[in-house]
Formats: structure tokens, C-alpha cells, sequence
């Protein structure tokens, strides 16, 4: 004997299973094959995409209920782990080349390595400075044997920049640092043993070049006494060799703020741009972007192709520029060196003042095809408008952009849609206070683990529901 519900078409059942949820969807589909049937009909599925971020959505995977699949369980949103040690804010976090590491840094002055894993660990920590000092980067060379810092240390009133390396083997005891001249400039590793800093003389006064500068140190420290001396001690060692690499001309005045570098080989990939068999393995692409000292604030990212094993530092010409009205607060390359990305505040003028504007523009360059148009990730907001610029650091995989903001959330993206498919919170307990998410930092070969520090002090690691389905 047929029940009514047997007796329903096609068209009445779609209409009442359009007011079910995922998982409703998903348990009905057990009742019949009648059913079953229907709720694989892709209307349903689009329906679920459209109801939860809007119609603008667009699809990626084969179907959409593959796509309801993949953001329901493969997106880094689930909070897998909170880990204690900073007693202040947490400016920086990145992860080792393998993924095995992670570092952080902050305004308490210490740097930290964390051994990453189901349940990541605490397994160096260093006091590098003294408050108000501060470490605001840090960063693993490839072989994961030192981490470079980028510190802000307060003087007569002022800001002086110096970058140290930390031997990990060592339990991060500073094996080398530098002074840069730049106070807000990010160094960046070009070899295992070979930092950057930037340097010019009398900059401020002269027509003298910007130069980049490699930083070759020599790790043959082993006396405790020794490498457990200040940081300001250690810029009077002479195991630093200073070489001038790249001599930026002087035609207009620019800051250089962040580089970053990539082997020639990977710049303009999907260019098909022809590579000579024969040339310098050496051959390097220097990111760098570049503040203006101008009020007409013609900000740029430039790219230098050059030799870094060259004896006589070059004076070289971009071989891109990309020009950019807006005040740079974090960049980060993505693990295999194909994208960049960048988060901006546009700057207006007026009269004799230069304001940023509230809107975050998160902008991601492919490196293998620079000629196509950046994307551009919307919906971050700074708190109000502002003369001056807080730092806040994005991270790129394949599928996903996240970043931190002014808030007390990280955002992430979705790459093909460009839309916000979460918003991951570091919540303080005082609902009034305000408190910045300042970096994330995707896996290196895991775009479902995600890990975000803030102004809560707290390092906070963020799983797919089918990463944490699949622990060990």
C-alpha cells in the first residue's frame, strides 16, 4: 500500500528538501532510493553554497555538493590546539620548510620554536631582548638548522634595527647579528649561512644608492659565555662578512620595507620565458617592496634579476614594477615560491596630510605569470582610519589566502570564489579591550592546518574536520 509521501513528484520533494541543512540532506539519503535520488540534485546543493555566502559564489569543484564537501571538511577552521609561553603580544609566526617547525616572536621579546605535530610542543625559547624591545620577525633558513629575527631595539628614544641568527642546534643562542639601517625593514634569508639587511650612508642627505646587503656569518661559536651574551655584544664579532649584492639607484626616494627572493627558475614559469642551460645557478629575483618618501605616496613592488654571487654589487633595473597607492602592513611568499601575497591600506591626501583608509586589501601575485591582473580579497577592515599603519601578515596555499587584522579574527578566503568562507577568533576575556590577530601561517604541505598568533599571547593551530578525522 503507497503512503502519500511515495506519491510526492520530483518538483514537491525538491521544495521541501530545499529547507534541509547539509547533514538533513545527508541522512535522508538513506531513507529510499527514491530519495536518495533527489538529494543528489544539484539545485539542492547550490542552494546550500548560495544560503551560507551569498549568490556570488563561484563553484570549483566538479559539483556542488563536492563543493558543500570541500568547505564543510577541508577547510582550516575547526580550533585543534591553543599553545601558552608568550607573556605578551605575538607579532610573527612561520612555519619550518618541512612543516616540522614553527617559530614565534613578539613584543615579550622572545623567540620560540615549537615542534609541530598532533599535540605541538614547546622546544626552544630564548629572551633575545628586554621590553620595550622587541622581535617582530622570524624566519627559518632551508636547512632548519637557524632562524633569522628581525629586532627593534629602543634607543635614546628611537628605533634601531638588527637582525640576528639563532642556532637552533644551539637552543636558539645568537650566533651572529647585524645592524640594519632601515628600522621597519624585514631581512629575509638568501642562503643557509647568508642573510639580507639594507643599507646606505647618510640616506637621508645624499644622493647615495640603497644598497642590499648579503650578511655571510660564520656559526663557529661554542663557548656558553660567549653565546649567551647580549645582543648588542654580538655586533662587535667579526664573523659577519658584508657584501653588497644589488645598488638600488637613486632617481627617486624610496624605502625598501620587505624582500623576499626566488630562484630565477621559478619567475614566469607559465611564461615559457627560455632559460639558459648554462647560466649562474645563482641567478635570483629580489622582491622588494618599496615605501615612498614622497606626499604622493607612489608606492611599488619591484623585481630585480640578478647574479648574488657577483663580486661587484649591481646597479641594476627592474625588470618589473608593479606601482601600488596604498601603505604595505605584511607580505609572505607561498611554500613553493609561485604566489606572493600582500596586505594593503590605500592612502588618500589631504592637504598636507596623508590618511590610510579603513579597507584591507589582501593582494596575491602569481610569480610564474606576473602579467596576469593580482587577485584582491576583501571584507578585512582596520578599526578606523589612520596616519600610521599596524603590521598584520597574510599566508597563501593552492586553495586558500588567510590573514590577520585589526580585529580579534583571522580571515580566510577562499581563492576561486574570493569570498570569506571563515573567520577564525582570538577573543580576549575583556570584551572591550582590543586585540590584533598579527600573523598566520598555512602548512607548508598541508593547506588544512593553519596557525594564527594575536595580541592574546595565545599560538592557536586551526584543522580541517578531515585533518583531525585522520590524526594518529
Amino acid at each position: 500500500m503507497e503512503t502519500d509521501w511515495e506519491n510526492l513528484t520530483d518538483p514537491i520533494l525538491l521544495s521541501v528538501f530545499s529547507f534541509l541543512d547539509k547533514h538533513e540532506l545527508n541522512s535522508i539519503c538513506r531513507t529510499c532510493k527514491n530519495w536518495y535520488r533527489i538529494a543528489q540534485d544539484e539545485s539542492l546543493w547550490k542552494r546550500l553554497i548560495f544560503r551560507n555566502f551569498g549568490c556570488r559564489y563561484s563553484r570549483h569543484d566538479e559539483s556542488w555538493k563536492s563543493e558543500v564537501k570541500r568547505l564543510t571538511y577541508h577547510v582550516p577552521k575547526r580550533l585543534h590546539q591553543t599553545c601558552l609561553g608568550h607573556v605578551d603580544e605575538i607579532y610573527y609566526v612561520c612555519f619550518s620548510n618541512s612543516g616540522k617547525l614553527i617559530a614565534t616572536c613578539g613584543a615579550d621579546g622572545n623567540v620560540k620554536v615549537w615542534q609541530y605535530g598532533n599535540s605541538t610542543e614547546l622546544l626552544h625559547s630564548r629572551q633575545v631582548l628586554d621590553p620595550p624591545s622587541y622581535a617582530n620577525y622570524v624566519e627559518f633558513n632551508e636547512a632548519e638548522t637557524q632562524v633569522l629575527v628581525n629586532c627593534n631595539v629602543r634607543v635614546n628614544g628611537g628605533l634601531q634595527a638588527t637582525l640576528a641568527v639563532l642556532s637552533i642546534e644551539k637552543g636558539l643562542a645568537i650566533v651572529a647579528a647585524r645592524n640594519s639601517w632601515f628600522p621597519n625593514f624585514r631581512g629575509t634569508w638568501l642562503h643557509n649561512d647568508t642573510f639580507l639587511i639594507a643599507d646606505v650612508l647618510a640616506f637621508f642627505f645624499s644622493n647615495a644608492n640603497v644598497k642590499l646587503v648579503a650578511c655571510t656569518f660564520y656559526d663557529d661559536l661554542d663557548d656558553p659565555v660567549l653565546l649567551d651574551r647580549p645582543l648588542g655584544e654580538h655586533l662587535e664579532d667579526d664573523n659577519v662578512e658584508l657584501r653588497p649584492i644589488l645598488e638600488m639607484e637613486h632617481d627617486e626616494e624610496y624605502r625598501p620595507h620587505f624582500v623576499k627572493v626566488i630562484e630565477w627558475s621559478k619567475w614566469n614559469q607559465d611564461n615559457l620565458i627560455e632559460h639558459d642551460p648554462n647560466s649562474n645557478l645563482n641567478e635570483k629575483v629580489i622582491i622588494l617592496f618599496q615605501e615612498s618618501l614622497e606626499l604622493d605616496i607612489v608606492h611599488r613592488v619591484v623585481f630585480y634579476k640578478l647574479d648574488v654571487d657577483c663580486e661587484v654589487p649591481n646597479v641594476a633595473e627592474p625588470i618589473k614594477i608593479i606601482v601600488i597607492n596604498s601603505g604595505c602592513m605584511g607580505v609572505q611568499l607561498s611554500a613553493d615560491h609561485r604566489d606572493i601575497v600582500y596586505n594593503f591600506r590605500r592612502i588618500y591626501v589631504a592637504g598636507d596630510n596623508s590618511c590610510h583608509e579603513k579597507d584591507v586589501h589582501t593582494m596575491a601575485i602569481n610569480l610564474a605569470s606576473t602579467e596576469e591582473k593580482p587577485e584582491i580579497f576583501t571584507e578585512n577592515k582596520a578599526l578606523e582610519e589612520s596616519s600610521t599603519l599596524f603590521y598584520f601578515f597574510p599566508s597563501i596555499s593552492s586553495d586558500f589566502i588567510a590573514s590577520g587584522s585589526e580585529q580579534d579574527v583571522a580571515f580566510l578566503w577562499d581563492r576561486h570564489s574570493k569570498l570569506v568562507i571563515a573567520q577564525l577568533p582570538h577573543k580576549l576575556s575583556d570584551p572591550n579591550a582590543q586585540n590584533g590577530v598579527n600573523g598566520v601561517a598555512f602548512h607548508p604541505h598541508d593547506q588544512e592546518v593553519l596557525v594564527s598568533v594575536a595580541d592574546d599571547c595565545k599560538v592557536r593551530i586551526w584543522m580541517s574536520a578531515n585533518r583531525e578525522n585522520h590524526l594518529e
